[in-house]
């Protein structure tokens, strides 16, 4: 694709990478993109460093006009197509209690944050937004726990432990690969326990 907007060598950062992430949600969700090509383009997303990077990564699909709204040579965008949401959905459970269980609907970005508090989660049966989740935790002295269905895949790799913390995988590996993606970040602290429990075959919904 020819770059023929002004702007396409500004350079971007985390905040319009995640934006692009999931305006490709959306575009999978919709039935856009498969599942190969949606992996392939958000890869590419993480690598991309300019705005002009990002705008190839996200041609010819109805959300490519929501990338840069502060453009004025962003591409005319179908009325129906979908809005980008501001930012993650953030819980304070500073001494607080956050549970979500049954059926849900789970946000593309999720931000937890606070202390002395307890974090239950419970994706057996939720509704995904697509094929990605961020579960990003800020949290300290507190007791988390993610239940995930059997063919969902849980990463934690992007997550930092500090202060006596813990974290218990008590699910392994999903029971074929197809399912959603949890890619928890962030950081544990000052004694907080982590664990990760998995449903059996028969209790997952995708």
């Amino acid at each position: 694709m020819a770059r023929d907007h002004a702007d396409d060598e500004i350079r971007v950062g985390n905040p319009e990478r995640e934006r692009a992430i999931a305006l490709l949600n959306d575009a999978f969700s919709g039935g856009y993109l498969e599942i190969v090509e949606f992996e392939d383009r958000s890869g590419a997303v993480y690598a991309a460093k300019t705005r002009g990077d990002l705008r190839v990564i996200l041609e010819h699909l109805p959300v490519a006009g929501h990338l840069f709204p502060d453009s004025t040579a962003a591409a005319v965008v179908p009325a129906e197509a979908p809005v980008v949401p501001a930012g993650p959905v953030t819980f304070d459970a500073e001494w607080e209690t956050v549970r979500r269980k049954g059926v849900w609907a789970v946000p593309s970005n999720i931000l937890i944050t606070g202390s002395m508090s307890t974090i239950d989660l419970d994706f057996t049966n939720a509704t995904f937004p697509g094929p990605l989740v961020n579960l990003q935790l800020q949290v300290s002295t507190s007791t988390v726990k993610l239940r995930v269905g059997s063919d969902h895949e849980i990463r934690y790799s992007e997550l930092d432990k500090s202060g006596w913390s813990s974290l218990k995988d008590k699910g392994g590996g999903p029971a074929r690969p197809g399912g959603s993606v949890i890619n928890v970040s962030g950081s544990i602290s000052a004694m907080t326990g982590l664990t990760i429990k998995r449903a059996p075959a028969s209790s997952s919904k995708y």
